[in-house]
C-alpha cells in the first residue's frame, strides 16, 4: 500500500465518520439540528450594563458617595488628633523619665494600630453596604429577565458578555433596564456602622 492510497483510506473514512455524526441522525447531528431551529428562542441581556445603568444604581453610588466622604471626614480628624498627639510626645521625650516616655510612646502605638483597625472595619463595611444593595438590584433584574423569558416563550437567556457574535434583535437589555427603573426606581443604602 502506497502513501497515497493509505492517505485516501484515511480521508475516505474520516468523511464516512463526519457524515455519520453531523449529517445523518447521529448524537453531534441531532444535538446540532436541534440548536439551529426556528423555534428556538433566545434573549440576551447585557446584566452588568443595565445593572450600572439603573436608576437604582447611579443612586446607590451617590448615596456611597456621601458616606465615604462622612467617613473620611472623620478619619481626617482622627488622623489630626493623632499628629497633634504625636507632636507632644515628641517634645516631651526629653523632660520626662525614659520609663514613662516608654509607656506614653507604646500607649500611642495602641491609639494608632486601633484606628488603623478602624479604618479597616470600615471599608468592610463600605463594601459590605455597596455589595447589598447592589445585590438588590441584580436580584430585581434577575427576576424582571425570568418575567421577560416567560412572556417571550423564550428557551434560553444569555448574559451579553458570553455571547461572541449575536443579531441585535435578541439583545434586550433596554427592555430590561426599562423596567427595572419602573420596578425598583431607588435602594436606600443602610450603612451597619457609626460614623467617625
Amino acid at each position: 500500500m502506497t502513501y497515497r492510497s493509505s492517505l485516501r483510506l484515511l480521508l475516505s473514512s474520516l468523511l464516512i465518520f463526519a457524515g455519520a455524526f453531523i449529517g445523518g441522525g447521529g448524537a453531534i447531528g441531532g444535538k446540532l439540528a436541534a440548536a439551529s431551529e426556528p423555534n428556538v428562542r433566545v434573549l440576551v441581556v447585557d446584566v452588568s450594563a443595565v445593572v450600572r445603568q439603573s436608576d437604582a444604581a447611579v443612586g446607590i453610588q451617590k448615596q456611597m458617595e456621601a458616606v465615604r466622604s462622612k467617613i473620611q471626614a472623620g478619619i481626617t480628624a482622627r488622623e489630626k488628633v493623632l499628629l497633634k498627639e504625636e507632636q507632644t510626645l515628641g517634645q516631651q521625650r526629653s523632660i520626662l523619665a525614659p520609663d514613662v516616655f516608654e509607656k506614653k510612646a507604646a500607649e500611642f502605638r495602641q491609639k494608632v494600630d486601633q484606628a488603623q483597625r478602624d479604618i479597616q472595619a470600615k471599608r468592610r463595611d463600605l463594601d459590605k453596604t455597596f455589595n447589598t444593595a447592589i445585590g438588590k438590584v441584580r436580584k430585581t433584574l434577575i427576576e424582571i429577565i425570568a418575567k421577560m423569558a416567560k412572556e417571550s416563550e423564550a428557551h434560553l437567556v444569555f448574559d451579553k458578555r458570553q455571547v461572541l457574535m449575536m443579531e441585535n434583535s435578541l439583545d434586550v437589555s433596554n427592555e430590561a433596564l426599562t423596567r427595572l427603573n419602573k420596578a425598583l426606581p431607588e435602594v436606600i443604602v443602610e450603612m451597619p456602622v457609626a460614623d467617625n
